[in-house]
């Protein structure tokens, strides 16, 4: 974060330089130079006092926001521009050079001492939001260094390819301009080029064999097993988990003390239908028909993360308090990280319609008094990819969906919902039908009608960096970091313009942080308050009795699914299988073989293209000596 900030203020200190430069009729006068920059001062200092009475036009807060550059920048060249030439006069002398040296030694320990600051405020955050993370100075002042080398090197090399094509090009305003579209078309084009190829090698983790997730289901209930539609290979890492861990009823009924249903879990994995979105749509909605999914009581249709993760405690709780009656669908449209997959909330967006629509036609068929209830989950990427499908309508959109219930965790600022202020009451969204709470005690002042009438609830903490992450952070403080702060917002955090957005950017990016078992209300990590939610969101009957006994099992089941997740060499005795996978029904069931070696061989259109891969020159050469002789078997041997 410190190397991206000094690369910041040396990239505005560089433009106001240039600025000074500019303006100044001799460059060897001191004075001179410094009326220049006092001048530039007073512009950015005009600039930044530019009024906006309701600070929501974005050219005037851009203005501000460039005002203050130019500010900060012009009065560091001043005192850098003063304090130069005061130590070229003074360093003639013996004191001079102790005061200068007295000086400098003051500079530094002020920046140590103000550094040391600033990151003891950012530890203390970050212990209370996510995992402690070893943050030391000496640490950030090594990370700051190699980034803003990095960061410098980069620079230098842009400038260099740019004199390398200025000179091709040779000279002329045309002739330098086409160079230097030529550098950036270049640079654009390389760094488009290196980001694919990053996300390319991060979605690879997609086909990723855990040890404990090798062996496929073996009851038709779930997609991925031997009646399923959906090959468990194709299903993904995060899709084969999800499947996986279905709650056996015997699990169901002895945590809620009441009887039990096996439920139902349709995951359709990226790889089914890579290059078709409405294919996953069309497989999903064959899948429930297959299972018996209308049978059920309640439906819940499920907006993944942009790795197709599930919040596994949200589907378990769903499990638990509808006592199996259920049957959940969830469609991946990613492979990446949500942070790395924004531009898949498109398909998300599409493939979800698609499959709501087909729900509720296939709803309209029914007797109503045989349709089971719909429910909408989505959490961060998945929450906006599932919000934009009713945002036009706002709350007639679940009706018109036959949507009873929505509950959303961790919107993001970004998403078209909460940017068109449907989290508030209006129009669309009549006062009453929709809560926006940070934690169950603000949900708990409501009365038992006020929540029933609730419609959509979103969970989203105060401090949760996907929910406050905006490019407006560039150039307007948020209220968020006002007088009056959400739980869990730092008080000493102050907004600085570009750094606070770099700084929410990265925060958002390493939100999911936890530990096993550990559940916290607080960050990007909303576990603590799942089980209530789901109990409540979606008007679940249960107890305070059974709600305790979901809260550990969910707990305990994490720790038992990270444990699976590890190589067999970590773990003592074996993995431990799934509840399901330890049930009587499972080893009567029809087992297909186990996944073999760390990864799946990927989508099968691309296995085919590898299939049909012309011959090499050496594979040419050996078809021509033809298939070696068998080697003889010695005396006493046995062939195989």
């Amino acid at each position: 974060m410190s190397g991206l900030a000094i690369l910041s203020a040396r990239a505005a200190s560089n433009r106001v330089d240039y600025l000074a430069n500019k303006i100044t009729p001799n460059e060897d006068s001191l004075s001179q130079r410094l009326i220049a920059r006092g001048l530039l001062a007073g512009v950015g200092l005009g600039m930044r006092k530019l009024p906006d009475e309701n600070d929501t036009a974005w050219p005037a807060a851009f203005s501000r926001l460039t005002g203050e550059l130019i500010e900060a920048g012009a009065i560091g060249g001043f005192l850098y521009e003063a304090i130069t030439a005061t130590r070229h006069r003074s360093s003639a002398s013996r004191k001079g050079a102790i005061a200068n040296m007295a000086v400098s030694a003051a500079s530094l320990s002020f920046a140590l001492y103000r550094s040391r600051e600033n990151l003891k405020a950012r530890r203390d955050f970050f212990t209370e939001d996510f995992d402690k993370l070893q943050l030391t100075l000496p640490k950030s002042i090594a990370v700051a260094t190699v980034m803003t080398g990095v960061g410098t090197s980069i620079g230098f090399a842009h400038q260099g390819t740019r004199r390398a094509f200025e000179q091709f090009y040779g000279p002329g305003f045309i002739h330098t301009g086409l160079a230097r579209t030529t550098n950036n078309v270049f640079w654009a084009g390389a760094v488009t080029g290196l980001y694919w190829a990053g996300i390319s090698k991060i979605g690879k983790s997609n086909e990723k064999i855990d040890p404990g997730y090798a062996q496929p289901p073996s009851t038709p209930l779930v997609s991925g097993s031997a009646d399923s539609l959906c090959s468990f290979e194709d299903l993904g890492q995060q899709g084969r988990r999800y499947v996986s861990d279905v709650l056996p009823p015997s699990l169901i009924e002895a945590t809620m003390a009441e009887p039990a249903k096996h439920p139902i879990r349709i995951f359709v994995g990226f790889n089914e239908q890579p290059l078709y979105p409405s294919g996953r749509s069309e497989i999903a909605l064959a899948e429930m028909e297959r299972t018996g999914a209308y049978e059920r009581s309640t439906l819940l249709l499920i907006s993944p993360t942009g790795t197709g993760w599930v919040d596994h405690s949200m589907i378990e709780s769903a499990e638990f308090f509808t006592r199996g009656d259920l049957a959940s669908v969830c469609i991946q449209f990613g492979r990446y990280p949500s942070f790395l997959s924004l531009q898949k909330v498109r398909a998300g967006r599409q493939q979800f319609r698609q499959l709501v629509w087909g729900v509720h036609q296939r709803l309209q068929g029914m007797d109503p008094a045989d349709r089971p209830r719909v429910l909408v989950f989505g959490e961060s990427l998945g929450a906006w990819a599932s919000s934009d499908v009713v945002m036009k309508r706002g709350i007639e959109g679940l009706d018109h969906y036959s949507i009873d219930r929505a509950l959303w965790f961790g919107m993001p600022q970004l998403a078209r919902w909460s940017a068109a202020g449907m989290d508030r009451p209006g129009q669309l969204t009549p006062d009453g039908t929709v809560g926006v709470f940070d934690r169950w005690e603000e949900l708990e002042l409501l009365s038992v009608e006020e929540r029933q009438a609730l419609r959509i609830v979103q969970l989203s903490h105060d401090n949760d960096p996907i929910t406050l992450a905006t490019p407006t952070l560039l150039y307007r403080k948020p209220d968020w970091l006002g007088e009056e702060r959400g739980r869990g917002v730092p008080e000493g955090q102050r907004w600085s313009p570009v750094v606070t957005f770099l700084q929410t950017a990265i925060d958002a990016a390493n939100a999911m942080r936890d530990s096993p078992g550990d559940f916290r209300s607080t960050g990007h990590d909303y576990r603590a308050d799942t089980a209530r939610f789901v109990a409540e969101g979606y008007q679940l009957p249960y107890t305070e009795e059974q709600l305790a006994a979901v809260e550990v099992q969910l707990r305990s089941l994490e720790i038992d699914r990270a444990a699976r997740m590890k190589p067999a060499a970590e773990t003592e005795g074996g993995h431990t299988p799934s509840p399901a996978k330890a049930t009587e029904e499972h080893h009567k069931g029809v087992h297909l073989p186990h996944l073999r070696g760390t990864r799946t061989a990927g989508a099968r259109w691309l296995q085919a293209l590898r299939k049909h891969t012309p011959p090499t020159t050496q594979d040419l050469v050996e078809a021509e000596k033809g298939p070696e002789e068998p080697a003889e078997t010695p005396e006493g041997v046995k062939a195989n």
